[in-house]
């Protein structure tokens, strides 16, 4: 059965050998806690904008592709209209390049 003296006591004997109560020890785990969460907070934070850039990065290559094809083909002396609709460029990055 359980023993409220003895429990108390035994609190007594913690607060004496680690020098602080539990009320210490339920803040310490509290902030521990907090910054765990921040931590991983902070981490998917990251996780999205490594993301984010390199979608941004593999757009910008694909477009650096689509030019590149569009050089050659208008190399080749194809429409303008056909290099646009073939690369996904418009017109006017066409007549550009």
């Amino acid at each position: 059965m359980f023993n409220i003296q003895f429990l108390t006591k035994f609190e007594r004997e913690v607060e004496n050998k680690l020098g602080r109560s539990n009320i210490m020890g339920t803040q310490e785990y509290l902030l521990d806690k907090a910054e765990k969460q921040g931590i991983e907070k902070g981490i998917a934070k990251g996780r999205l904008e490594e993301r984010a850039k390199l979608k941004v990065e593999k757009q910008k290559a694909e477009h650096e592709k689509a030019i590149a094809v569009a050089l050659e083909f208008k190399k080749m002396g194809l429409p303008l209209a056909d290099i646009a609709k073939g690369t996904g460029l418009s017109i006017e990055e066409v007549e550009k390049i």
